[in-house]
């Protein structure tokens, strides 16, 4: 539009007998033009119109744009799209003039002396690519800082720095609130996080991570109805992401919708048969959903094959053996995991179950203190709850009240209802502090 309007008015003689006020030089001749640029063919007409196609271009890609009050109520802006060299001629110039209710291409130049160049770029910088640059790659060190002590479990840093990001990139960037949401979420923060990844969709909702990640959250939560409806959005903006289908699929083991959940489990499959994650899914869902360990083994067997260092798998797959009473494959589970200088919560939450099932108990409680000097321990309420097994079955009962107290605190009915029902706790029911234990008002909501 601007380019046709400007054709218009240069070509039309109302414009050669009333040319408007401008403050860029003449437009250069046709020599100066074939010395600065000698590749562009001498047979071309090359007067100003010849470039007016480059009208257009500039204002959609300049490299400075400057501001120069005229007045109270009118100012003349210049965009500047460098040739060769930054803030250097030859330079294209394209001449604005601003009024309070019009806007318009005054003129524009091809601008081929230092000294003319200057006359555009006084005054007022009003943008500049290569500082936005310079200040866009100090953002992403930011938050590549900040990813960094969030992998370090340096939280309070790590959300210092992306807070500082986002200020410095003004509007704010999708990656950032992404970044901050999973940063706050690792905090406890989950309403900001929330909100995070809810403006980091707001941003770019062609990205299907705030989704998942949201929708996480929600599933985290027991809120299944939301949860659903973010990582089906997830799936819908990136239908080929195998963790998404596979989350997705959880989801639906979880709340019964098993052939939906095969549906996606085959998808994801189809995409990426080297994945391991459908078969650890499908392991986990006949392991503690269908209570079929026979099942869980053969798909915990074929992920492994595939990742045989997953912590999560390995653990389970014990579980699943144990259930089956092969205590010789559970301990050599068992072994291989003891191998791992960094155990994973969830895998240090089974162990202390296995050990206590399989009577090892100076074990169970080692890897229990173990689990205490996590920050998240995996389901903190079973994990207090087999370590008050352990104190009552080697016969210290304070302490098992005392833990067992503590997982009432943090699991309610569901760890009454287990403990009532507890074969090992049978000395301890007939007691006060036991029948104080679980008469105890519960805060927490059931799960």
């Amino acid at each position: 539009m601007a380019q046709r309007d400007l054709e218009e008015s240069i070509l039309s003689e109302e414009f050669e007998v009333s040319p408007p006020e401008t403050f860029l030089p003449e437009f250069p001749g046709k020599k100066a033009i074939s010395r600065a640029f000698p590749e562009i063919s001498t047979g071309y007409a090359l007067g100003s119109v010849y470039f007016t196609p480059w009208v257009d271009f500039v204002l959609e890609n300049p490299d400075e744009i400057w501001e120069s009050p005229a007045g109270e109520e009118k100012s003349y802006y210049y965009y500047c799209y460098f040739l060769e060299k930054e803030g250097a001629p030859p330079a294209f110039v394209v001449e604005i003039c601003c009024t309070d209710d019009l806007w318009k291409v005054n003129n524009y130049a091809l601008v081929l002396k230092t000294p003319d160049l200057a006359k555009a770029r006084r005054e007022n910088l009003v943008y500049s690519r290569a500082k936005e640059w310079d200040k866009e790659n100090f953002v992403r060190t930011l938050n590549d800082t900040a990813l960094q002590r969030y992998d370090q479990g340096k939280l309070e840093e790590a959300k210092t720095l992306i807070d500082s990001a986002i200020t410095l990139s003004d509007a704010g960037a999708a990656y950032l609130y992404n970044n901050r949401g999973l940063i706050c979420w690792k905090m406890g923060l989950t309403e900001q996080a929330k909100r995070d990844f809810l403006e980091s969709i707001a941003l770019d909702g062609e990205n299907g991570d705030p989704y998942f990640n949201i929708g996480l959250i929600y599933f985290d939560d027991s809120d299944y109805p939301n949860a659903q409806h973010y990582l089906k959005q997830a799936v819908e903006v990136s239908p080929h992401d195998g963790q998404f289908l596979t989350e997705l699929g959880h989801l639906y083991l979880e709340t019964d919708q098993e052939q939906e959940a095969l549906k996606l489990f085959e998808r994801a499959f189809n995409n990426d048969p080297s994945d391991a994650q459908v078969d650890f899914h499908l392991g986990y869902y006949f392991l503690y959903k269908k209570h079929n360990p026979k099942n869980a083994v053969k798909y915990y067997d074929q992920g492994l094959l595939k990742d045989p260092d997953d912590q999560f798998a390995l653990a389970d797959l014990a579980v699943a053996h144990w259930v089956l009473g092969r205590r010789r494959r559970t301990l050599q589970i068992q072994k291989t995991l003891q191998q791992n200088s960094a155990l994973m919560p969830y895998t240090i939450s089974r162990l202390v179950y296995l050990n206590m099932e399989m009577e090892n108990y100076d074990a169970a409680l080692d890897y229990y203190e173990q689990a205490l000097d996590n920050e998240e321990p995996f389901e903190p309420e079973w994990l207090h709850y087999h370590a008050a097994l352990v104190y009552a079955k080697t016969g210290r009962a304070q302490q098992a009240i005392d833990t067992l107290d503590i997982a009432v605190r943090m699991g309610g009915e569901a760890v009454i209802k287990r403990a009532m029902a507890e074969k090992a706790l049978e000395q301890l029911k007939q007691t006060p502090a036991f029948k104080k234990v679980l008469k105890m008002p519960v805060k927490r909501k059931n799960r």
